[in-house]
């Protein structure tokens, strides 16, 4: 295992150093390899926390369950090619095969409320890994690594001649930047986000020939809508303001956004029935997320998942993975994986034992949301709560762990490069302009979107790796030297 990671990341950091495809003119040969050194690093230090810290000597939390179910994906390929390749490309595969192969996982199969299934997609790319790695995260976490830093790289070559300080302090804050850091060395699906996000960025804004920005955005829209598919979707409305103001061929910035809110009201009232079904997915994901945060328990019962709060487990009696009720009482029933409302319930004890699917205490950084309950007044009353949510906490007030504190240096740290950026601003030119609100409007939309749904702290800084990188841009994009004098 240790010779496994040792050489990996060698041939990881040589091919960095000598292949030319990596190297760029404004950058020192030996920089890419350095930076590959300092995520690899973080790549360790993730593993020890999610082994030591989080886990109890075993890799645990997410990071653990994608590395065990992608290596029982791995060994299907020994016992059966044919439904290897099945599972891998998702051509064939049938819910008798789910059974036969993959009984034992639990984040294959997520039901239907979710359009892309990134789990699989993430547990697919580990099984490949589990070819080279010999089982080791090291090597998973190593590869992981050079993904997110190609996608840095790409957002390095696209804003590097819109910067005018130096192009190698603009390249390490980028590698350096805690979030993304930290996520972007794990085993988790934010590598692959990181990845998308620059080829994307880089065909929108790299000054490239029409075609191949085309291939470029689609090839980065694919990346996100595989493994981070709401950053793709609050992609949308600063796409359809970028697509406008090429189009227009004056008062680009004040038609496109003009056409942009026309564009969306119309969507809005000429498709009731798909308004309200985006209004039960919105309300549905933040209920699930509040029950999952504040904890309780989730049973499977006569093809029923009925859930319990946590005041209600001392009521239920567990035995392994079975649950019985003490005396009856109050439930709610859920379909897993649908967008249907919850129904309540009262159960009798008559001595039923059921399967528990879910059991999990409150999370330590659990924080009330407003409940949207499919309304859409209480939506938009949500907003302010949802930006408050998303730019700013966790506070060091907030429940959770003491990397809330990490995560409140790293808040003061981007909104104090803006807020220096800002007061060193440069004249902007027309494109600069239409960058920055392009990247404004992609803040605004996945801000509002992890803001209304998420309740933990902890994930909320993870979700919000695109919005600090795009507050970043935008202040690298609008400051100026020391003398430049601005209007």
């Amino acid at each position: 295992m240790i010779a496994s990671s040792i050489l990996i990341f060698l041939l990881i950091f040589f091919g960095l150093r000598y292949l030319k495809t990596f190297h760029s003119p404004e950058l020192s040969v030996w920089t890419l390899p350095l930076a590959f050194s300092v995520k690899a690093l973080v790549a360790i230090c993730f593993i020890y926390l999610y082994t030591y810290i989080l886990g109890n000597g075993t890799l645990g939390e997410d990071a653990g369950v994608f590395m065990r179910e992608s290596k029982m994906l791995n060994e299907v390929f020994w016992e059966s090619p044919s439904a290897y390749f099945k599972f891998l490309t998702g051509i064939g595969e049938t819910q008798a095969l789910i059974e036969q192969y993959l009984p034992e996982t639990t984040h294959w199969d997520i039901g239907t409320q979710s359009l892309v299934n990134d789990n699989k997609n993430l547990l697919r790319i580990h099984s490949l890994i589990h070819f080279i790695s010999f089982n080791s995260p090291f090597v998973h976490a190593f590869i992981l690594s050079l993904i997110s830093l190609v996608g840095l790289k790409l957002v390095y070559l696209t804003f590097e001649n819109r910067v005018t300080f130096s192009k190698k302090l603009f390249f390490w804050i980028l590698i350096l930047l805690p979030g993304l850091l930290f996520w972007g060395s794990s085993l988790l699906k934010e590598p692959f986000m990181i990845l998308g996000l620059g080829i994307l960025l880089h065909g929108l804004f790299g000054n490239r020939n029409t075609k191949t920005s085309w291939v470029l955005g689609i090839i980065g829209a694919l990346l996100l809508l595989g493994f981070k598919s709401y950053v793709l979707f609050a992609l949308i409305p600063a796409f359809v303001f970028l697509t406008v103001t090429k189009l227009l061929p004056k008062h680009k910035i004040l038609g496109s956004l003009g056409t942009m809110l026309l564009f969306f009201g119309i969507l809005f009232f000429a498709f009731p029935s798909q308004r309200e079904k985006t209004i039960k997915r919105i309300s549905r994901k933040q209920f699930d997320f509040i029950n999952v945060a504040q904890g309780g328990a989730h049973v499977y019962a006569d093809s029923i998942f009925y859930y319990f709060t946590p005041m209600q487990m001392s009521e239920l009696e567990f035995e392994g993975d079975s649950v019985m009720l003490k005396h009856d009482m109050h439930a709610q029933i859920l379909k897993l994986g649908q967008i249907d409302r919850p129904i309540p319930v009262y159960l009798k004890a008559d001595g039923s034992k059921w399967f528990v699917y879910f059991k999990n205490d409150r999370s330590n950084g659990f924080i009330p949301l407003t409940k949207i309950d499919n309304s859409y007044g209480q939506l938009f009353n949500n907003i302010p709560e949802a930006l408050i949510n998303a730019l700013l906490r966790p506070f060091p007030n907030d429940p959770g762990s003491s990397l809330k504190y990490v995560a409140f240096l790293e808040t003061l740290l981007i909104f104090g490069m803006l807020g220096f950026a800002f007061l060193r601003r440069k004249k902007l030119e027309g494109s600069d302009q239409i960058t920055i609100i392009t990247l404004l409007i992609f803040i605004v939309s996945l801000s509002l979107f992890i803001g209304w749904i998420t309740p933990v702290v902890g994930a909320i800084a993870r979700y919000r790796i695109p919005v600090y990188l795009s507050i970043f841009l935008i202040s690298a994009t609008i400051i100026g030297q020391k003398n430049t004098k601005h209007e």
